[in-house]
């Protein structure tokens, strides 16, 4: 077993050592700890939130016990290198495009990238080649994009790499298949943000992983589906397009130098869970999801869509991530939510304006999903309004009048929302979750966006970005 789990025995036999600690963290292994966190959360955590000290080896240049663990892992998920990361999939984001561009070079992204990978642009002064995202007309999810449509961007513009993300956080696919196969014609380096599909190389009725079929880079988190500690996420490297050293320099500037391990335990045990029970444990949640979905579907006011929205735009989805359309019975996602929370004690994943969406992970219930079938019973009868016949419009991606780095480092100052029009916008504006961006740094605020944020306002969305938390002040370029 000791081998299986390579980091967490040898953690646990240093820690049964008992030496005298004269180093980091400053909690000496729990016992300066205040008495009320330490009653609360009991002793062994702060036992294995130990620092790099003997035979626990060093994140930055693994020879031991850490680079064990991380082979393990790649034989796991099937790369030729996996790298734990401890600053989330934020982190792997930015290590694929520090590692494979250098300043001024273009990248082509979907326009619903990540905002880590918006950030990405403004740090290492990069130029985004935006592709937009179809929108799914019924539920207004902006549902992914037509690999012709890739095509074009690639015969139209000088680009080395393409930023590809799937699944979305609703569990739409692209067509990754197709797209490696058209971004190998141009000779592309291509990136995956899978942070949503961890789960997929371990069950055979999942969608399929851009680790199987040859992503240069894949960035997968760890703590969004498997049982792995928040801010836990896995880089992986295929074939030799990438370089290696460039890698190993990123991931030194852009993480921790003090590693958590609790986080880096978390992933060593997960895989090993996954890779000796994945199969069954998925097995058991799809079955879940199957059933949820059609009960769900026979409430009158919701609906749960599946497969039968597969088409061009959605080539796959993964059917443990539960999408629940609320129009039918009158209220907005954001309404259904605020009531599970405040009426029924039930927290979700996240709302937007026609759904919400409901995760099922490992150590899911059926009496806790009977609850929430339950509860939407009780919400159909009780909270039932006119259906909503209207269908998000999604604006234009806006114009960019300066880079995303010349937009990071100039000067800016505070507006009200009401006069941004024309003006360039200063952050990043985004309802979070799921973190998609309305208008990044550098691009120019229209009338059509600002509609839309005021739209996005009147239905409560939890908007980002903004200077003040009634989001009626916005910084812009001066």
């Amino acid at each position: 077993m000791d081998k299986k789990i390579p980091l967490f025995f040898a953690l646990k036999d240093y820690i049964n050592k008992k030496r005298p600690a004269f180093h980091m963290p400053g909690h000496h292994r729990g016992k300066g700890i205040y008495k009320l966190l330490k009653d609360e959360w009991g002793e062994n955590i702060f036992l294995y939130d130990i620092t790099e000290v003997e035979g626990l080896d060093y994140l930055h240049k693994p020879e031991g016990v850490i680079k064990e663990a991380q082979e393990l892992a790649a034989k796991a998920f099937g790369s030729d290198y996996t790298f734990f990361l401890i600053n989330g999939s934020t982190v792997g984001n930015l290590v694929m495009l520090s590692s494979t561009l250098k300043s001024k070079d273009k990248v082509i992204l979907q326009r619903n990238s990540h905002r880590s990978v918006i950030g990405g642009l403004a740090i290492f002064d990069l130029e985004p080649i935006y592709i937009q995202s179809e929108i799914h007309k019924y539920s207004g999810i902006p549902s992914g994009i037509k690999p012709e449509d890739y095509e074009d961007k690639l015969k139209n513009n000088s680009v080395k790499v393409s930023l590809i993300t799937s699944p979305n956080y609703f569990g739409m696919c692209e067509n990754i298949e197709e797209i490696l196969k058209i971004g190998r014609k141009y000779d592309q380096t291509m990136l995956l943000d899978e942070a949503h599909g961890v789960h997929f190389p371990f069950n055979s009725k999942l969608p399929l992983t851009g680790i199987k079929i040859g992503y240069d880079m894949i960035v997968q988190s760890a703590h969004k589906t498997l049982p792995a500690l928040t801010q836990t996420s896995f880089l992986h490297i295929k074939g030799n397009r990438v370089d290696m050293d460039k890698v190993f320099d990123a991931l030194t500037y852009l993480e921790s130098s003090s590693p958590s391990y609790l986080f880096m335990v978390s992933l060593d045990v997960a895989r090993y869970q996954m890779e000796s029970e994945g199969e069954k444990i998925w097995n058991e949640i799809i079955d879940l999801s199957n059933y949820l979905r059609e009960e769900v579907n026979k409430i009158d006011g919701f609906y749960c869509f599946g497969k039968e929205i597969l088409n061009a735009e959605v080539y796959d989805l993964d059917l443990t991530k539960i999408a629940i359309n609320t129009k039918k019975i009158g209220l907005t996602g954001f309404e259904v939510e605020e009531i599970l929370n405040k009426n029924y004690n039930i927290e979700i994943e996240l709302s937007d304006s026609y759904n919400i969406l409901i995760f099922l992970t490992p150590g899911i219930t059926k009496e806790e999903i009977d609850k929430l079938i339950i509860t939407l019973k009780d919400i159909s009868i009780k909270y039932k309004k006119r259906p909503i016949e209207e269908e998000v419009i999604i604006p234009e991606i806006p114009k960019m009048a300066v880079t995303p780095k010349e937009a990071y480092i100039n000067e800016k100052e505070i507006i009200e929302l009401k006069d941004a029009k024309g003006r360039i916008s200063g952050k990043v504006i985004s309802a979070y979750p799921p973190g998609l961006p309305i208008i990044v740094p550098g691009e120019e605020i229209s009338e059509n966006i600002l509609n839309y944020i005021y739209y996005l306002k009147e239905k409560k969305a939890n908007l980002q970005g903004f200077i003040d938390v009634e989001c009626n002040y916005i910084k812009v370029l001066k």
